[in-house]
């Protein structure tokens, strides 16, 4: 009995690491191809919760800092992809009042203009 429930535990335990590599996988994959773009800025945020829905808005926007290019991550499991996000192109990032939005965007969205901004500050700063 011991040794079937051993087994058993392996097996999914096995499994869900290999989830989680295809997951990163996945991540790493999506943001090589969002930087592929000629020019603009880049910018990421994570929200890891260890009970709960976490989250991850990947936003790519010109150098005048409208959004060209949003993906997001959003669930529970290893199962979550990245979806095209259309809610935030077209709009200026510096211009966004993140609390316009949903609670599970706000962390999020928060953290990746602000990685935006940075990039910004320090290609103006390099000039």
């Amino acid at each position: 009995m011991w040794a079937a429930f051993i087994f058993i535990f392996i097996v999914l335990w096995l499994f869900q690491l290999f989830m989680t590599m295809r997951q990163m996988k996945h991540y790493h994959q999506t943001i090589r191809e969002m930087s592929k773009h000629s020019s603009g800025y880049l910018g990421v945020g994570v929200e890891k919760k260890k009970l709960g829905i976490g989250s991850a808005l990947i936003i790519v926007t010109d150098l005048e800092g409208i959004v060209i290019d949003c993906r997001i991550m959003s669930g529970v499991t290893v199962f979550s992809e990245f979806k095209n996000c259309k809610r935030f192109i077209g709009l200026d990032v510096f211009k966004l009042n993140v609390t316009d939005y949903e609670s599970k965007y706000q962390l999020v969205l928060e953290m990746a203009v602000a990685k935006i901004q940075e990039q910004k500050n320090r290609v103006v700063s390099n000039l």
